[in-house]
């Protein structure tokens, strides 16, 4: 017997564009965000900001794959492919596992017998939780885009409004 997982679909992004629009605005926020993480990250070394640890190391390297992963997403939305949308969705489950991991690993050795680092993690998990959420809500969109992509006669789909019912005749 075969466990089917499906995830929620969803016919619009934020009640009101289109799911097209909805995965390109994803791809370009999400590759803008890692850019500029990356991009700190790397300018806080080269300055003696902060010292490089293998934990940083590996949050660079997951930005890169993200930003990698967005370039495709908007490939894949804007020319219509659904393999492209289903990489970013893979990819994207596995980045942000990853991203979990070492947020784990990484406040558990930051607040070893540490109190003052509390805040710290604090701000850290607070901004993992609300990254890792908009990119959950992100995986939904895309994956509803690629649903729609391999099922091009669901009128709801591409209705920017089709959550609104129309109002029963009395």
């Amino acid at each position: 017997m075969a466990i089917e997982v499906k995830l929620p679909r969803v016919n619009n992004f934020c009640c009101c564009c289109t799911l097209k629009c909805g995965v390109i605005a994803i791809a370009v926020v999400f590759m803008v965000i890692n850019l500029l993480l990356g991009l700190y990250v790397i300018v806080a070394h080269a300055l003696d900001i902060r010292e490089l640890r293998p934990f940083r190391i590996a949050d660079l390297f997951l930005d890169t794959v993200l930003i990698i992963l967005c370039i495709i997403l908007l490939v894949g939305a804007i020319k219509g492919k659904y393999m492209y949308c289903m990489i970013w969705v893979y990819g994207t489950t596995v980045f942000v596992t990853g991203v979990i991991i070492i947020s784990i690993i990484a406040s558990s050795l930051r607040a070893a017998n540490r109190p003052e680092a509390v805040h710290r993690l604090g701000f850290m998990w607070t901004g993992r939780a609300i990254e890792c959420g908009l990119l959950v809500y992100g995986v939904i969109v895309v994956n509803s885009f690629a649903q729609s992509l391999r099922d091009p006669d669901n009128p709801l789909l591409h209705s920017p409004y089709s959550h609104v019912e129309e109002p029963e005749a009395i």
